[in-house]
């Protein structure tokens, strides 16, 4: 009887070992999230803006959020943005607003995320009146706006490659696909 119950015992000590073992690594995941509707002034729409989302975690705790949504020039959502906002995305040939949510500026600072949007092309620049509007609207507090960094990227001309988003201890993750 002795020896059924050192080997049970051994069992549940390996399964928990082996559990706790996954739970140690980084990964990414990706998924959307919808703003649904919107409105300005006099004005109500029903549109969704769909943000395409990629999350990396260490064990379950979110460390780095970016999400990344493209915003057609037919758009009732361009309503959010200011006049001289408009100009500059205009003036891209792949513009998109992006929110990043980090939870800890030393393990992953905006600046990497930040120099890798650079060296793929892409420039940054503020979305005071669109953020302005993001957090006034009825899912703000649920999707934790606040919380997010909100700006525009811009990249100028249209090239055929992938934006490819690495952080240490990360597989790299591709954020927007190669056009074709």
């Amino acid at each position: 009887m002795r020896i059924k119950e050192t080997l049970f015992l051994v069992i549940i000590i390996l399964a928990a070992v082996s559990c706790s073992s996954n739970l140690t690594k980084n990964l990414v995941q990706d998924g959307s999230l919808i703003l649904r509707n919107g409105t300005f002034n006099d004005k109500v729409w029903r549109e969704d803006l769909v943000f395409s989302r990629n999350s990396w975690y260490h064990e379950l705790t979110l460390q780095f959020d970016l999400q990344l949504a493209p915003v057609s020039p037919q758009s009732s959502f361009n309503f959010w943005f200011s006049k001289s906002e408009l100009d500059l995305m205009g003036k891209c040939d792949d513009a998109r607003v992006a929110l990043a949510y980090t939870l800890d500026t030393k393990d992953i600072p905006y600046s990497s995320l930040y120099e890798q949007l650079e060296k793929a092309g892409y420039t940054r620049f503020d979305l005071i009146e669109f953020k302005k509007h993001l957090l006034q609207h009825p899912d703000s507090q649920l999707y934790g706006f606040k919380l997010y960094h909100v700006f525009g990227i811009c990249k100028k001309t249209r090239d055929s490659k992938a934006l490819a988003i690495n952080f240490p201890g990360y597989l790299e993750k591709i954020v927007i696909p190669a056009s074709k």
